[in-house]
């Protein structure tokens, strides 16, 4: 899963099954079926995506696109800096990286489900289909902490 020369950082939460598809000797495919549970109009993180390189230095950024965009809301990719000391292993850097952001319509409650994939610059391809459950806002744990500004 781990690329001999680079790391994709992805700090999304989920089981991922490797797949080679036919004929694809050479290429991988891992795909990540999951669930989130938003809150109707509140802007929620459903992934965080970079690369950084064994000796501690970033690498190119992935490419996200959006495969099945959500029914009932917003599906949004944004670029920024992680927080240093994020990736254990190189404590002092604080990579780009991009995250994708999920926003319900403010009135809509009940289940939505966007599919995107992202592909590193070496080609690898991670598919990622999130099942979502949208909460009425007040019906919903006012102590989870935000990630709205958060990568």
């Amino acid at each position: 899963m781990v690329p001999v020369k680079s790391l994709v950082v992805a700090a999304a939460v989920g089981a991922g099954a490797l797949a080679v598809p036919h004929g694809a000797a050479w290429a991988q495919n891992n795909s990540a079926f999951r669930s989130a549970e938003v809150v109707a109009g509140k802007q929620e993180r459903l992934g965080v995506y970079g690369n950084v390189q064994k000796d501690c230095t970033p690498g190119p950024l992935p490419t996200i696109r959006v495969v099945t965009p959500p029914k009932n809301g917003e599906l949004n990719v944004r670029s920024g800096t992680l927080k240093m000391g994020r990736i254990t292993r190189c404590p002092k850097l604080a990579p780009k990286a991009q995250g994708i952001f999920y926003k319900a319509n403010p009135t809509f409650k009940g289940t939505d489900e966007v599919a995107y994939e992202v592909r590193s610059a070496s080609g690898k391809v991670e598919s990622h289909t999130v099942r979502i459950t949208v909460k009425d806002a007040q019906a919903s744990d006012s102590a989870k902490p935000s990630q709205e500004d958060e990568l």
